[in-house]
């Protein structure tokens, strides 16, 4: 099939399938299930880190205890999220091992 310059028809469910995309990507990622590709991080003071589960969950875990979600969340500083706070320790780190 044809589709003219003029016919839309084919524009709206494409739409409609990439709206729906973008509400299930929000979704996930309010519910910790996606994070926009960013990697996982890992305080260097305490080793509290960050871990996907196998349902792409990401929770934050202690060395002590990997695997198993404290319910805490590293918070980034700055809009570039070039330093984040531990919640474990309280100390700023680069993800990148910058200081």
């Amino acid at each position: 099939m044809d589709f003219l310059p003029s016919d839309e028809s084919h524009i709206d469910p494409l739409r409609d399938l990439a709206e729906q995309v973008e509400n299930y990507r929000r979704q996930a990622e309010h519910l910790g299930r996606l994070m926009n590709g960013r990697a996982l991080l890992e305080c260097p003071a305490c080793g509290m880190h960050e871990d996907e589960l196998a349902d792409m969950t990401r929770i934050v875990a202690t060395e002590e205890m990997p695997g198993k979600d404290t319910g805490l969340c590293f918070a980034a500083m700055d809009d570039e999220e070039a330093t984040w706070w531990c919640p474990g320790c309280g100390q700023p780190f680069s993800p990148h091992g910058l200081p």
